[in-house]
Formats: C-alpha cells, structure tokens, sequence
C-alpha cells in the first residue's frame, strides 16, 4: 500500500483556551472578515455609535471587507463623513473608516454587533440599542459622483 503524507493544517474557531496569538471573527453569514492580534472584547469602544475601534497605528489585522458608500452621519452639531465597508457575501455594513483609504487615517471602527468569533452565530450585542444621538440610513446622505450634499438645517 502507498503510504499518504499530508501537509494539511486544520483550524477551528471554537478553541478559546489560549488567550494569545491570532483571533478570527466572521460575518453573520459566515463570511471569514477579520484576523487580529487581540481580542475585540478588550478593545476601546467609541461613544457615539459603540463602534469597536482599531488602532491603525498600533494593531496588527488584516479586514476583508469591499470599499462602499460614502456616508455623512450627524454626530450631535457636527457631521462625520464614513467610508464603509461591507462584507463581500451579503454586503453588510462590517466596518467604516473617516479617511478613503483603507488603514489611511488613525483608526477602523467595526460596527457594533456586526463580527463574531463563532461562525453563523450572531454576537451579544448586536441587537443591544445605539446610543442617542445616532442618526439612522434615512437620515444619512448618499455622497455619490463627488457632489457634496445640501443639508437641512
């Protein structure tokens, strides 16, 4: 009989014991998204949207997400602008970025609920309520062909 040598290497999500080394998170829809070299359970969380923030400057990841819209979101008085990025299945909104370039500017904000560490399952928070203030899509306006938007005031 010939003898069958393999170099397969076997993952799997569902070994938590070892808290150091490489984390991976995934789409609701299973889609593979992220590797990181923390856990995003101790990562900062910003206060307007409870968006998770990664530190360009000071984390280690890889994101696979598709570049989308452009969206300008009102933040109290003020107006942020957010390139979004969406997972490349289902196109849901993943992550967003202040800058247009991926890793550009000091930080990649991950939606709140939109990742979770165990394939098809969703995480904890994400059915938990946004804090005040946020402003919803219909409320948000699409910055398409590079014209600036008219905002009501």
């Amino acid at each position: 009989m010939p003898k069958i040598i393999s170099n397969s290497i076997i993952s799997s999500s569902d070994n938590r014991d070892d808290p150091q080394g490489l984390h991976s998170y995934y789409c609701l829809c299973s889609e593979f998204i992220l590797v990181i070299d923390i856990e995003m359970g101790q990562l900062p969380r910003r206060q307007s949207d409870n968006a998770i923030i990664l530190s360009n400057a000071n984390r280690m990841y890889k994101l696979h997400a598709t570049p989308g819209e452009v969206k300008l979101v009102k933040r109290g008085d003020k107006f942020e602008k957010q390139y979004r990025l969406y997972c490349q299945r289902c196109n849901l909104v993943i992550a967003y970025e202040t800058t247009p370039h991926l890793k550009g500017g000091a930080y990649t904000y991950i939606v709140q609920g939109a990742l979770n560490e165990i394939q098809g399952v969703p995480h904890e928070d994400w059915e938990q309520d946004l804090p005040k203030n946020e402003v919803g899509e219909e409320e948000g306006e699409s910055l398409a062909g590079g014209e600036e938007p008219v905002l009501a005031s």
